[in-house]
């Protein structure tokens, strides 16, 4: 395989990861405009492109060698004349140079040749989830290491006059598991959010420079809170997944989208705000991220708030927000709320400008609250129909995530919406 090949293959594996051009840049070793050439030349390619591979020089028995590699598929083949026949999976491997962590022997054929010689040949397909074993996770934790990010602050060019701001992203009420007439999985839910992480921080740094961002979590992220599938409280819920799935799978999606935020400010605020779908689920989560993410990243670069209580605030310039899921109370109560209580009081009371946001009811809302000046937001929900939703006649908000920008002496200066 030629070098360009090698690279060409790597770029292809990693464009299934939906990162941003730099990303593939930085894992390959090479300049974004290499990369952009390189996505030029896959798109000439057919779907199922693959790479044929030369000969291995495996070793000095080998007379000829020959493997075969679709990437698309997940397959390998490889066929070799060697002087003896192997016996074992091993061998196979070890003749034929297999990755057994990535890959796993299907078939393989042998054949004596009327010159003495065998004819070795074998059809590989990659490791699915049910293929790995204890064993193999046990080699893998051999040679891991926590992985690191970089500390490095964004370096902003005066040649680009662009405003440094802070930036709340706000994808509330995503019900993971919840079960949609859409046919919704965890791993399709799982995409939406990566794509929609992605594209609203795209779309504030083509305008900004972000020096910090606020990350609200929970706000039922999760559809259910125990073992029956219930809710907080109780109510059943019709679900695509068991609960330790979706906590699973929901770990691991704000952990890699928190892996990415913190590339991309100079500091991240995670922010818990309990739901009624989610309470303990999304105090367990946020209290798992901490210590996760607290063996790499130094809390001046990400911080998270995750006491019990369910109302949380943070103060952005001369912007106060409070945060308030908004299930069991009246929105036009919360300024008071914030405004009376001994934590946030007093920076309530100093800050020029004031909001509070929420959630729970699925649908875009905005209001100032009786001519005080404090401005309310209901956020909308990425979060499709199910069967409640609709019998109930919920069935036209608009799927959609927020991020909203704001300048330290100005307030709130821009609002950016990423809809599915």
């Amino acid at each position: 395989m030629s070098q360009n090949d090698e690279i060409l293959e790597k770029l292809q594996q990693l464009l299934s990861h939906k990162k941003s051009t730099s990303y593939y840049a930085s894992k390959l070793g090479i300049s974004e405009e290499e990369v952009e050439e390189l996505k030029k030349e896959l798109k000439t390619k057919p779907a199922n492109y693959y790479y044929q591979v030369g000969p291995l020089d495996l070793n000095p028995n080998t007379t000829f060698s020959s493997t075969t590699v679709d990437v698309e598929k997940g397959t390998m083949t490889s066929a070799l004349e060697v002087d003896f026949e192997p016996k074992t999976v091993e061998d196979l491997a070890k003749l034929h140079k297999i990755d057994l962590t990535r890959y796993k022997i299907s078939n393989y054929w042998s054949k004596l040749k009327s010159n003495g010689k065998f004819t070795s040949s074998v059809f590989c397909t990659s490791k699915k989830k049910a293929d790995y074993t204890p064993e193999d996770f046990s080699k893998f934790l051999e040679n891991w290491t926590p992985k690191t990010i970089s500390l490095e602050g964004i370096v902003y060019s005066s040649s680009t006059e662009k405003e440094v701001v802070d930036v709340e992203l706000n994808i509330a009420d995503f019900h993971l598991a919840k079960k949609t007439f859409g046919g919704d999985n965890l791993d399709s839910k799982a995409f939406d959010y990566y794509l929609t992480v992605a594209k609203l921080v795209e779309k504030i740094k083509q305008n900004y420079n972000i020096r910090k961002l606020v990350f609200p979590i929970s706000n039922d992220f999760f559809h259910t809170d125990t073992y029956q599938n219930t809710t907080t409280n109780g109510t059943p819920q019709d679900v695509v997944a068991w609960y330790d799935e979706e906590y699973e799978k929901g770990f691991d999606i704000l952990a890699n989208s928190i892996n990415f935020l913190v590339t991309q400010a100079d500091q991240v605020e995670v922010i818990l705000v309990q739901g009624n779908h989610d309470r303990t689920k999304g105090f367990f989560v946020a209290h798992a991220l901490e210590k996760f993410f607290s063996y790499t990243v130094p809390e001046e670069k990400l911080k998270f708030q995750r006491h019990h209580s369910v109302t949380k605030f943070t103060v952005l310039g001369d912007t106060f927000i409070g945060y308030h899921h908004g299930n069991s109370t009246k929105l036009e109560g919360l300024p008071l709320i914030f405004a009376s209580s001994p934590d946030s009081a007093p920076y309530f009371g100093l800050a020029k400008y004031r909001e509070v946001h929420t959630g729970d009811k699925h649908h875009y809302m905005a209001k100032e609250i009786n001519g005080s000046g404090v401005r309310v937001q209901q956020m909308p929900s990425l979060s499709g129909t199910d069967r409640w939703h609709a019998d109930n006649g919920f069935i036209n908000q608009v799927r959609a995530a927020l991020a909203l920008v704001y300048h330290p002496k100005k307030g709130k200066i821009a609002e950016f919406e990423e809809r599915i």
